[in-house]
């Protein structure tokens, strides 16, 4: 780092530096693993899940690309596009909610079951 910045720009320079070796080797496996290996044993919302994340991930990484090199996002179509994801990721949502009462709306009463069954 070069000695002209002040000691706390090169320590949050380098605290950025770590903390992008550490997202990289975390990420590594899903970026070395063919996307179809990840997504195989995924259920419909799993793999919807999992393809919002990553268009999610991919384009704050690009706004954040922005906003370092200093252009405005207020305007940018990154911006719509982050918008349009969050409104996918809350669609998911309240169909995997739906789903989920569903299911427990389809869940089996025993005794209810039994009541019905004596009543014959």
């Amino acid at each position: 780092m070069s000695a002209s910045l002040p000691s706390e720009v090169q320590a949050a320079l380098t605290g950025c530096e770590e903390a992008l070796d550490s997202l990289e080797k975390v990420l590594e496996p899903l970026v070395s693993t063919p996307w179809e290996t990840l997504t195989a044993e995924l259920g419909p919302q799993e793999k919807a899940r999992l393809h919002l994340m990553t268009a999610y991930a991919v384009e704050s990484l690009f706004f954040i690309y922005l906003k370092t090199q200093g252009q405005s996002t207020e305007e940018h179509p990154v911006t719509e596009e982050l918008g349009r994801i969050k409104g996918y990721m809350a669609k998911l949502k309240e169909a995997s909610g739906q789903q989920e009462s569903a299911n427990k709306r389809m869940k089996l009463n025993k005794d209810a079951a039994e009541r019905f069954i004596k009543a014959g």
